[in-house]
């Protein structure tokens, strides 16, 4: 992801309206909008496209952050909202994919329900002030009801000239018209504006979600996960020790066959190995994206994890299967591991978790879960 502040310059555009599109934002959109613009370039779409297309993009986009992820996008943001309008209108899954959130978008913007007008209304802001900066000097001053129609005709009046706006407006405002220099801008640099995007979107949901872990891995539909270092990890421990017991269940287990993020994937959105522990697979589907009952369950599950470092770490060549416990540990080596005392390592442990059980509360994550046997 590229970190820069500024983006490639290429006379006469005027590059700094564009990155100053993104600057000082109050609300997602203006993101969401510039990364639907950059798909549908990616995709080679003609230079004219329906505002309502790219806000269909927009809602998708944002779904796995918003529903997902269940990330805050701020009191004031409207595009968040929308996502969470048109789930609960369409009855789609939280992991929907992006073809149906924007079938479903489409579907209720053309049908006139709430859901689909809550989705217009975004069109009423991020096409016109995603354009403000490029007329900065020219609606200095005027009232924000005028905004949108002085944004219009000098997006028009400019379109010609040698600076141009990145679009101007078309079919009686339905659609817009991307600038063909501005087209092969974007194209040619596709990677490092998306990248110029992205970084500012972490940027600002990061101040909207403190403390909430990995941001920039939530912002899209998670890829295919490898779980094969916690297999590992757990089958050297089984060899070592002997059968193992689901913390949840008591239930003895002679083989890997489950494992289980003790804090939910969807939240973590990582495979740090003393987040996970070996389960029967009726519990783990059970408990889904739950958080356990802290209380009940954090000793066995500590007392399990120490017992499995301890036994892989007497295994040669061990340390790959141990990265992920010496940095939570703070430790050198895996040496230092054997034999740390069970105190230090399950407070380590609580301090990482702990804290991190309330923010997923506040989330709104379910808590206390707790097994009952069926």
């Amino acid at each position: 992801m590229n970190t820069s502040n500024s983006l490639p310059s290429s006379p006469p555009l005027p590059v700094p309206d564009l990155a100053a599109s993104l600057r000082d934002v109050t609300n997602s959109y203006k993101f969401y909008w510039l990364l639907a613009l950059l798909d549908h370039v990616r995709e080679g779409g003609v230079a004219t496209v329906a505002i309502e297309e790219l806000v269909a993009r927009m809602v998708a986009a944002v779904w796995y952050p918003s529903n997902y992820f269940r990330l805050s996008f701020g009191k004031q943001d409207k595009l968040g909202e929308a996502a969470l309008a048109l789930r609960d209108a369409a009855q789609l899954p939280p992991n929907a994919p992006q073809a149906q959130v924007m079938d479903a978008a489409r579907a209720h913007m053309a049908a006139g329900s709430d859901a689909g007008r809550l989705i217009r209304r975004l069109d009423k802001y991020v096409v016109y002030r995603f354009l403000r900066p490029f007329f900065a000097a020219q609606v200095r001053g005027a009232p924000d009801w005028e905004v949108n129609r002085r944004v219009v005709a000098l997006a028009e009046q400019s379109f010609a000239g040698d600076a141009p706006p990145l679009y101007r407006f078309a079919d009686e405002g339905r659609s817009i018209e991307l600038h063909p220099r501005w087209q092969a801008y974007l194209h040619h640099n596709l990677a490092i504006v998306t990248g110029f995007c992205l970084w500012n979107l972490v940027t600002y949901l990061q101040r909207n979600n403190p403390n909430v872990p990995n941001i920039a891995g939530k912002l899209a539909e998670p890829g295919q996960r490898d779980l094969g270092a916690a297999r590992r990890f757990w089958r050297t421990a089984l060899a070592v020790q002997g059968p193992l017991r689901c913390v949840y269940s008591g239930e003895v287990l002679e083989s890997v066959a489950s494992l289980d993020h003790f804090l939910p994937w969807s939240f973590v959105a990582h495979d740090l190995l003393w987040n996970i522990a070996p389960t029967a697979a009726s519990v783990n589907s059970a408990k889904s994206d739950r958080l356990p009952d802290f209380a009940r369950y954090f000793e066995p599950f500590a007392a399990q994890q120490y017992a499995a470092v301890q036994a892989v770490a007497q295994q040669a060549h061990s340390g790959p299967l141990l990265e992920d416990y010496i940095l939570l540990l703070k430790t050198p080596s895996v040496d230092a591991l054997r034999g740390l005392p069970f105190a230090h390592f399950r407070r380590a442990l609580e301090e990482t978790l702990a804290p991190q059980v309330q923010i997923a509360r506040t989330m709104g994550f379910a808590a206390g879960w707790s097994y009952t046997r069926v």
